[in-house]
């Protein structure tokens, strides 16, 4: 569960909008002073308070970038971020559990015209079947800029994936330094083409997006997160430790997002989703926590 550092409790995640502990609309609060005359006074005004702004969305979401969440008829959850360097995540769940992860396909696409197909260069960081997996995939998709997104994802093997999934208005918001900072507490899993090594693990966030984490006698990692131009989604650099790391002292790049709205045991939804990779594409690690 995602707590905000503070007075109260000191605590580690990555979930959502609703208490990620940033400023959503970037708004102040404005409050009118009592209405006076110059005879008799009258009662206070009610304060106004603005309802949030939704900042209008950049002229990128044309090419369908965005945030979206669906599912695949298989029930498994899709976070798709579709990111406006013309790269794209697409987070998936185990069937029927929400915040159980079972991977991550990355790549860069092409877009215009409704339509968003990748430059064949798609990987699928895969934590199911044998373990682990780096099989080559393609996502090729229709959308409605900022409503909508179905299509495909398609493997070199033959095996397709229909994928169905919505808009979400995170994306219509700016990032702030802090709007990470906790403690999540969840599994850190890092594989290649060989192998995969998973270990329970703490991710701490403080304000200015520095990443530490306690990882007992597993593999632990420090970095730092900083917020992307467009959407609740931070660009994060992560260097991991000595041993027992499957691959010690190694610099990878990727993203981190808190998704409000992933279900799980606990009674508030909410999950950290960081994902990073070594430069040549043949190392990643996933993390998910709250």
């Amino acid at each position: 569960m995602k707590r905000l550092i503070g007075a109260a409790s000191i605590a580690l995640a990555v979930a959502g909008c609703g208490g990620s502990g940033e400023n959503d609309g970037g708004l102040s609060v404005v409050r009118n002073p009592p209405a006076t005359t110059t005879t008799t006074p009258t009662a206070p005004t009610t304060p106004v308070t603005p309802d949030p702004a939704v900042p209008a969305a950049p002229a990128t979401n044309a090419l369908g970038t965005g945030f979206y969440i669906g599912s695949t008829p298989a029930n498994e959850r899709l976070n798709v971020l579709v990111l406006d360097e013309n790269v794209y995540y697409v987070f998936y769940s185990s069937p029927g559990t929400p915040d159980a992860p079972a991977g991550v396909v990355t790549g860069n696409y092409s877009s215009g015209s409704g339509k968003l197909t990748t430059n064949s260069n798609g990987k699928d960081f895969n934590l199911e079947g044998a373990g682990y997996s780096l099989a080559a995939a393609d996502l090729n998709v229709s959308y409605v800029p900022s409503t909508s997104m179905s299509g495909w994802l398609t493997y070199r093997n033959g095996k397709t994936v229909p994928l169905s999934s919505n808009y979400s208005t995170d994306y219509n918001y700016i990032a702030s330094a802090s709007g990470l900072k906790g403690d999540y507490a969840g599994n850190a899993v890092t594989l290649d083409t060989s192998a995969l090594r998973s270990n329970g693990v703490v991710v701490h966030i403080d304000a200015t997006g520095k990443i530490t984490t306690d990882a007992g006698t597993g593999c632990g990692f420090t970095g730092t997160a900083t917020p992307r131009r467009q959407g609740k989604v931070y660009d994060v650099t992560i260097t991991t430790g000595g041993a027992p790391c499957l691959y010690t002292y190694t610099v990878m790049n990727g993203i981190a997002y808190y998704d409000p709205t992933t279900t799980h045991s606990l009674p508030t939804p909410g999950q950290l989703y960081l994902f990073a990779m070594r430069p040549d594409r043949q190392v990643g690690m996933l993390f998910t926590g709250r």
